[in-house]
């Protein structure tokens, strides 16, 4: 055989054999390969900078903003027809107020921009109060000590919107919220704040305010030792794209929204400690992937779901699986319409598991659902008709409290786990003082295994007249639009203080101190980080992972090359 026909069958086999580590890249999980989420060299979600809210600011360009003209001190960025202009990489610390006007950055593609507000008022009637159209990605820091405004109009100009710009703060690249300082967020056109790439939010007492979704980001939203107060007239925060890696993770911090349509929405969602509180008209958590994209996990934190409104609402609403492996989570959902505690995509092999943590799920019986038998930890599930304001407790057999709950909405079904459960355990459970003795034996039957009665597409957060979501105080709260926009202002949403912020026992919205947040520990010190929302960040040993078919394949190439070149030396 020729020496060109044996260089002719070694460059066709390199060209076959990329084809194929092509296709099984590309179709990974169909052949076992593990997709990798976005994260930092060191496995951490949160980056160095992502944290870094005390850099210098004397070497930062100074802009003090004001409608009669912005001052600006320093390179990298102008003022023109009454909005300012950020266009290069570097830091830029604001003051001021600009009533009708816009922050705009437009730098380079690989510029990174570090932006101080350091008690800013911003507004702009037609347009984003700021706009992010091009960078690589923003810091924003809420300076110590102070409070920050911005606030858009109810109808964005026509070049804003066929551009798609649609929020309050609006960014088309990463950006990062972080400091110590207020956010007010008002949005009355669409969302509060967007981002369509990812989204972190690492500090600062952030109040949101719009008629659409508080938070909406298309790629991932990762939240830590943050204070988020949010009411929105549809999600709270909602993350989705349409190759279905969006998700949203929680480490610490709390999240607090008193009415939305859907609480928090994403691809798929892990909860790893904070405080989370929702009162929604539909449901509290959805992970709406499809298939094995769609996971909800609770490693830790406490969660608390409350929606005695709600028709075919569910408090932890899965497409696929549930894990809830740490923490404490409380739902309560009304028994009535379709309302269920818990829904996992059951009928598509979804299911739903405890393996850790404390859970009370309290709703509707008619299309309810349990953990699976596989769960690790003990579980009960209970049918019995009670009012609103009911007292569950769960005694061991010696009659030591393991929980007490008052529940409440009105229900028919009661799941519970705690680790002290265990299968074969005898204990008591007491709903208003009748007491019943069971064994665990940790069966669960869904009611409906096809959840076809109640289905239904999905339905945007109705103020209409009769409901209108209640404040936990029981006094309306005008939806974003409305009159009482001066949120500030408002003593029914009054931050940080909040008089009336205590739907679960929480006196006020004053965040703690870092360290004593739930779940503050760093993400890079936690040893179990291998997974967030169902998808790996560290690869396991025992998977094949995307990577390794990229270094197979330029492994190949290199080979091929080195071997053809060879070839020809030799000949």
């Amino acid at each position: 055989m020729s020496t060109h026909k044996k260089i002719d069958i070694i460059c066709v086999s390199a060209a076959i054999l990329m084809i194929v580590l092509t296709i099984l890249f590309m179709n990974g999980r169909n052949f076992g390969v593990t997709p990798i989420v976005s994260a930092e060299a060191d496995g951490s979600l949160f980056s160095a900078d992502d944290l870094n809210e005390d850099w210098n600011t004397s070497y930062a360009t100074k802009i003090i903003l004001s409608d009669k003209g912005s001052t600006i001190t320093g390179s990298g960025a102008y003022s023109h027809n009454g909005d300012v202009y950020i266009v290069s990489a570097g830091y830029y610390a604001l003051t001021g107020e600009l009533i009708n006007g816009s922050v705009i950055i437009d730098a380079d593609k690989n510029d990174k921009i570090w932006l101080l507000l350091n008690g800013v008022t911003i507004h702009c009637d037609d347009d984003a109060a700021i706009r992010i159209e091009q960078a690589d990605k923003v810091f924003l820091t809420l300076a110590d000590g102070t409070e920050n405004t911005i606030s858009a109009g109810a109808q964005y100009n026509a070049d804003m919107i066929a551009s798609g710009v649609d929020g309050a703060i609006y960014s088309r690249d990463d950006l990062t919220i972080n400091g110590t300082g207020a956010l007010l967020v008002n949005a009355e056109y669409q969302h509060g704040i967007v981002c369509n790439d990812d989204l972190v939010i690492a500090g600062g007492n952030i109040t949101i305010n719009a008629v659409q979704d508080g938070i909406h980001a298309n790629d991932s939203v990762r939240i830590r030792e943050t204070a988020i107060l949010i009411a929105a007239g549809d999600d709270g925060i909602t993350v989705s794209n349409d190759d279905e890696t969006a998700f949203l993770y929680v480490e610490s911090g709390s999240i607090t929204i008193p009415y939305c349509y859907e609480g928090l929405e994403a691809i798929s969602i892990t909860i790893a400690g904070g405080t989370i509180e929702i009162m929604p008209t539909d449901d509290g958590i959805n992970a709406s992937g499809s298939g094995e994209n769609a996971v909800i996990r609770i490693t830790g934190g406490e969660i608390a779901i409350i929606n005695d409104r709600g028709r075919d609402a569910d408090g932890l609403d899965s497409n696929g699986d549930i894990y809830i492996e740490g923490g404490r989570v409380l739902i309560s959902v009304s028994d009535s319409g379709g309302n269920c505690a818990l829904d996992c995509g059951s009928e598509n092999g979804g299911e739903c598991v405890v393996n850790g943590g404390t859970v009370i799920a309290c709703g509707g019986s008619m299309m309810s659902e349990g953990f699976d038998a596989s769960s690790t930890q003990g579980f009960l599930v209970y049918s019995k008709s009670a009012d609103a304001g009911t007292v569950i407790s769960l005694e061991d057999a010696d009659g030591r409290a393991l929980l007490s709950e008052e529940i409440p909405c009105s229900f028919s079904h009661v799941v519970l786990s705690t680790p002290d459960l265990k299968v074969g355990d005898i204990c008591t459970i007491v709903i208003d003082g009748v007491r019943e003795q069971i064994t665990v034996d940790n069966t669960s039957v869904s009611v409906f295994q096809q959840h076809g009665m109640f289905g239904g597409g999905r339905r945007q957060g109705d103020f209409s007249q009769g409901n209108r979501p209640e404040f936990p105080d029981g006094q309306n709260m005008e939806p974003p639009g409305g009159q009482d926009m001066e949120f500030p202002d408002r003593q029914d949403m009054e931050f940080p203080d909040g008089q009336n912020m205590e739907p679960f026992g929480r006196q006020d919205m004053e965040p703690p101190d870092r360290s004593e947040i739930p779940g503050s520990e760093s993400w890079a010190d936690n040893r179990e980080m291998t997974e967030t929302g169902g998808k790996t960040l560290v690869p396991d040993a025992s998977g094949i992972t995307a990577e390794t078919f990229v270094l197979l394949g330029i492994s190949v190439l290199v080979l091929s090359g080195g071997l053809v070149i060879a070839i020809k030396v030799k000949h």
